[in-house]
């Protein structure tokens, strides 16, 4: 995902896209391959720098970290870019510094709600639907 340095007027270039995550080398396990990544985002020349707002939103997969039940959503990212030109550069490459800046801001520990209970560890039951069986086995 390429901006031509040149077509950036003093007022801003408006951008926006649409990818599969793969073409952008989003190839983590979090990321969903089967649902497109949008990227929207205003770049601006200023001097040898682009500076850039952008906003992504892609399908995320993982598992809560207390009961390991499967979460899959879409969610929209942030960021403030900054690109250093080197003299006679013509294209900025968006996509590698998005994938980074994504790959960085990873959280691996989410929950599925705020207050997961989580499997027991004795039993392994899953303590959000079922009963742990732990305490009626001490009790005999």
């Amino acid at each position: 995902m390429n901006i031509k340095v040149r077509s950036i007027p003093s007022s801003g270039l408006s951008f926006e896209s649409s990818v599969m995550p793969r073409e952008i080398g989003l190839t983590e396990d979090f990321i969903n391959p089967e649902q497109p990544v949008t990227v929207n985002g205003l770049f601006e020349r200023v001097g040898e720098f682009v500076l850039a707002r952008v906003e992504m939103t892609c399908g995320i997969e993982n598992h809560c970290a207390r009961c390991l039940e499967r979460l899959s959503r879409r969610e929209t990212f942030k960021y403030s870019l900054e690109f250093e030109l080197a003299p006679g550069q013509e294209y900025i490459d968006v996509g590698e510094r998005l994938r980074e800046e994504m790959i960085l801001g990873h959280v691996p520990r989410t929950l599925c709600r705020e207050d997961c209970k989580g499997i027991c560890p004795g039993c392994g039951a899953e303590l959000n639907t079922e009963q742990c069986e732990c305490k009626e086995k001490n009790k005999e």
